[in-house]
């Protein structure tokens, strides 16, 4: 039998955004173990921040993350990435 739990809008938020923060900071504790590489492929980039590849090229179209362009590949700076997540 499934239980079902009554809370309140706020409640709700406060649960998302304290899961958003412990998912920040476990990515940010993933990024650091790459120190030693400095950029992302796409796929690498959508792994770590567990989103789709697709969600990736659409922040770059905003430019909420800026791709670089290397013999017609696209990678990202780790270091971009790791200051997007601290902002």
């Amino acid at each position: 039998m499934e239980k079902v739990a009554i809370v309140t809008a706020k409640e709700m938020w406060q649960e998302f955004n304290k899961m958003k923060d412990e998912l920040k900071d476990e990515i940010i504790y993933e990024m650091q173990d790459r120190k030693d590489s400095a950029l992302f492929t796409r796929k690498e980039l959508a792994k770590y921040l567990k989103v789709t590849e697709q969600t990736i090229i659409n922040w770059s179209s905003r430019g909420i993350t800026k791709p670089i362009f290397i013999e017609g590949r696209v990678y990202y700076k780790a270091k971009d990435i790791e200051e997007l997540l601290n902002k």
